[in-house]
């Protein structure tokens, strides 16, 4: 019985030795592949923020001032038929001319008077009196539909309607050419920027210079077309950062138009001016809800 339990003894520091060693054996390996394999010697580049990016990450939003003013100011992309096989996107930008018209009635009917955004500018400043129930139209892109179908339901009942155009665009198709946009404004119509090429002020593959000069450029295409430029900027997708918002302070801008949702233009926050996006197939109630509530 003791020479049986003095076997097993033996046996069990033999099998605890080869584990050791096997152990120690299988770290150096490890360490010696892991000093010596391409991701060693060749470690992932360390990213570098330029320093013109930085102001990226700032928290632009702010609670309402005290002089925020009530202006609903209504986003529209396209107004008229939509096109054959169009997509979901597509679909939900489109307001038929029947709803659009059903729309400008109903503001129409309940006392709402347009205003264009240079005079919701000015009385920001105190330079302008609103009237008692302001409403602003806007229309993103300038798309030729708009000017087909949504300016003479405006003119229609009275109104006018601002519309931000991306120069480089104009005339290619879809887009309304620079004689359509001329018309409109000589009817009543505000023409603003909506950048030269619709860039995303956001990515940070875009530098202050190419900013600016993407921004002051499409004021000079405005001034050079329609004899006149404009103050006003919408931003494509509604992006934009902290250095973006001083590109465009250079360029000559002294308010900007985003997409978030809300009623009120806040003088502290003139480059952060939010807006009541109009659905394709939105029903007429939240419409309404959306502008009276």
């Amino acid at each position: 019985m003791m020479k049986k339990s003095n076997f097993l003894g033996i046996v069990a520091v033999i099998v605890i030795a080869i584990s050791v060693s096997l152990f120690a054996w299988a770290s150096m390996v490890n360490l010696l592949w892991t000093n010596t394999s391409p991701r060693a010697q060749n470690p992932a580049p360390t990213t570098v923020v330029p320093e013109y990016q930085k102001k990226d990450t700032q928290v632009l939003s702010r609670p309402l001032s005290a002089r925020a003013l009530r202006v609903p100011i209504l986003m529209y992309h396209h107004v008229g038929p939509l096109p054959e096989h169009a997509d979901q996107l597509r679909e939900d930008l489109t307001v038929s001319e029947e709803n659009f018209e059903q729309q400008v009635k109903w503001l129409y009917e309940n006392g709402y008077t347009t205003v264009n955004l240079e005079q919701v500018y000015q009385s920001s400043e105190g330079r302008f009196v609103l009237p008692k129930k302001p409403v602003v139209f806007t229309f993103d892109d300038g798309y030729s539909d708009v000017f087909t179908y949504a300016v003479p339901i405006l003119q229609k009942y009275g109104y006018a309607g601002s519309f931000a155009i991306i120069t480089q665009y104009v005339g290619t198709a879809d887009y309304a050419t620079w004689s359509e946009i001329s018309k409109a404004k000589s009817g009543g119509m505000e023409i603003v920027s909506h950048t030269q090429n619709h860039f995303d002020g956001s990515n940070g593959k875009f530098t202050p210079d190419y900013i600016y000069d993407n921004l002051s450029g499409s004021r000079k295409d405005l001034s050079d077309h329609l004899g006149e430029s404009s103050r006003i900027l919408i931003y494509p997708y509604g992006h934009y950062t902290g250095l973006y918002i001083d590109e465009a302070r250079k360029a000559g801008f002294e308010m900007a138009l985003t997409v978030r949702f809300g009623k009120y233009v806040d003088p502290e926050n003139i480059f952060e001016v939010p807006r009541i996006r109009v659905h394709g197939h939105q029903n007429f109630e939240k419409f309404k809800e959306n502008i009276e509530k």
